[in-house]
């Protein structure tokens, strides 16, 4: 086809214009993404804290935790009730609904974008029997929430629960595990300085909680969390160390398939009577409350990793045995079952993820730019907040907060 080179000329020098105007900040972002790493800078003085001396350091507190580790083994040595599971293919096969959330929001100068989701999924040993249940987070920018956060990952905790009881309902399933905690993490309890939007989250998460627990218990259906990441140390403080995880320890203890037995006494916290008093508030004896949202913890060594935590009412404590020989036999060397191992790959939010859309709201906002539905000086209000880079956020911690659990 043939262009005037006028026209062309033209064309280039609308596009330089357009480019200039567009503020300095966001052109830095935007095209960063498509340039090399920028070199460390770090002054050598600096590294050698942090690197050399740092590391020396670090080892040395580990070989005072890894003492104080076994001196607490030879004080629990026969105290702590195991048991062992066997692999069992036929139990395997029941049916089981796995589900899974995540998020990975980015913090802009004008505002916080969550990106959270949830999918849920049926399985019969090592089969998928039907389409994933998935449900997106809604699609919002929070301008003025302080806890934005906190808030993203109630909201993502909040359509696990909700997905997990859609798929409840369709498939009536024999079981029911979730990848995280089946408690809210202590952090995400509203304070005084909350925002008002906040605390309806909140209060709406308790009642996606809650009503999930009532229909699993209603029809007897056995409901527990698989936690992978755990700072718990209630076993550790029973015996006289609050200062050592109950994985550290349990980690000397629990051979491949042995799991502890619950404690007699349930988890306590806030969170737990923030769900007993939405079970009371929707008319529930007191005898199903406390069936229901008296909650108890087991450890599992289900592969070659560390131990892992599982979290479960009371009412589910008698199929305990079940459900670990379910998650064992399903398990592969790195210790996750097979269900939950399907839910998590369908459902996490990578970094990756989240820049992508990054891209793509800064990709449509400078469409809008040339449509002349935006002005370029606009584009500010997508810069990333100062100091953030592509790696938009270190995922590790709000992880934790999904799946800790309260402590």
């Amino acid at each position: 086809m043939y262009v005037d080179d006028g026209d062309s000329a033209l064309y280039q020098q609308k596009r330089r214009s357009v480019l200039e105007r567009i503020p300095l900040t966001f052109r830095e972002q935007y095209f960063s993404l498509f340039a090399g790493p920028e070199p460390e800078t770090l002054h050598p003085d600096l590294y050698q804290k942090l690197i050399d001396h740092g590391t020396d350091l670090i080892l040395e507190r580990f070989k005072n935790y890894n003492k104080d580790r076994k001196d607490l083994l030879k004080t629990v040595c026969g105290k702590i009730k195991i048991e062992q599971a066997k692999r069992d293919e036929g139990l395997a096969k029941a049916r089981m609904v796995a589900s899974d959330a995540g998020n990975n929001g980015v913090d802009l100068r004008s505002a916080f974008a969550p990106l959270y989701a949830s999918t849920a999924i049926v399985v019969e040993g090592w089969e998928i029997l039907d389409e994933p249940i998935c449900r997106a987070g809604e699609p919002d920018i929070w301008p003025d929430e302080f806890d934005a956060k906190d808030r993203e990952a109630m909201l993502t905790s909040k359509i696990q629960f909700e997905v997990t009881k859609e798929a409840v309902v369709k498939w009536k399933p024999k079981f029911v595990v979730l990848d995280g905690t089946l408690l809210l993490h202590y952090g995400l309890i509203p304070t005084s300085g909350s925002s008002k939007d906040y605390v309806e989250n909140f209060k709406s998460a308790i009642k996606s909680a809650v009503a999930l627990f009532s229909l699993c218990y209603k029809n007897n259906i056995p409901i527990v969390g698989f936690v992978k990441r755990t700072r718990m140390n209630h076993i550790c403080n029973k015996f006289g160390m609050p200062h050592l995880r109950d994985t550290a320890l349990l980690d000397l203890i629990l051979r491949l398939g042995q799991y502890t037995l619950p404690e007699t006494d349930p988890m306590k916290g806030l969170v737990v009577s923030y769900y007993k008093k939405q079970a009371r508030r929707i008319g529930l004896p007191m005898e199903d409350v406390k069936n229901m949202t008296n909650f108890y913890s087991s450890y599992i060594r289900t592969g070659l990793t560390t131990p892992f935590r599982l979290e479960m009412p009371k009412y589910c404590l008698n199929k305990l045995h079940e459900l670990v020989t379910i998650l064992f036999t399903t398990s592969e060397e790195d210790g996750i079952p097979f269900a939950i191992n399907e839910a998590d790959h369908i459902t996490k939010i990578t970094t990756s993820l989240s820049n992508i859309r990054t891209l793509m709201l800064y990709s449509k906002a400078l469409d809008l730019v040339k449509k002349g539905e935006m002005d370029p000086e606009d584009l500010n209000l997508l810069a990333l907040q100062h100091g953030e880079m592509w790696v938009l956020k270190d995922e590790g911690y709000w992880s934790n907060v999904l799946t800790q659990g309260e402590t």
